[in-house]
């Protein structure tokens, strides 16, 4: 899984990079937080602070940016001792802790609301799919499941220059992740996302 793991990225990056030369880009990089929803919290139900996101976008005109969005997002909880039942119907008292990582990797639309202005507020929807890395320990007993499922993003945000009419400054960001992925008791992993970063062109 690994493998396969770094084997995407790498084809994510290539594609980053054909991307670039075909003209002006802007560019995001943020630190992001999650809390997760509905059936995902029968694995997780504690908020996370622990993620990044980059976004790459092509402006195709002033309020128009298309292109390529990377996250990971790290989830964990460790619950207090107690009897859980095995899979062979026997009992095992024991402390259950789970840990659960998510990398989306979206192609990303973004419509800018009010371009140029000192608040620029914009609505986005992204589409693509997700690894998903679960572990799963009773005890000392790991139980994993990694697999790359479908994902979607709709999300909305506002971009604030550090200057009138500049083209530098602070993203604030917030999103609902919805990946179909199944096991056991959840079928699907959803959460509320939020990122905080920079925003920038980068130009040939």
């Amino acid at each position: 899984m690994k493998k396969s793991i770094s084997f995407t990225i790498a084809v994510f990056l290539s594609i980053l990079t054909s991307t670039a030369q075909q003209g002006e880009l802007r560019m995001t990089f943020s630190l992001s937080g999650a809390s997760p929803m509905g059936e995902f919290k029968n694995l997780v139900s504690k908020t996370t602070f622990r993620g990044g996101d980059a976004l790459i976008l092509y402006g195709i005109n002033d309020r128009i940016g298309v292109g390529l969005n990377i996250g990971f997002q790290d989830f964990y909880e460790k619950y207090p001792r107690s009897i859980y039942k095995l899979s062979d119907g026997s009992d095992i008292s024991a402390v259950l802790t789970n840990s659960v990582q998510t990398i989306p990797l979206l192609a990303t639309t973004r419509f800018n609301l009010k371009p140029g202005g000192f608040l620029r507020p914009y609505v986005s929807a992204g589409v693509g799919g997700a690894i998903v890395m679960n572990s799963q320990y009773l005890g000392e007993y790991p139980n994993e499941d990694d697999k790359f499922s479908l994902a979607l993003r709709p999300g909305a945000g506002i971009f604030i220059p550090f200057r009138k009419e500049g083209e530098v400054g602070i993203n604030v960001g917030v999103n609902y992740n919805f990946i179909a992925y199944k096991q056991n008791d959840v079928s699907n992993l959803s959460y509320l996302g939020f990122t905080v970063g920079i925003g920038f062109p980068a130009r040939n």
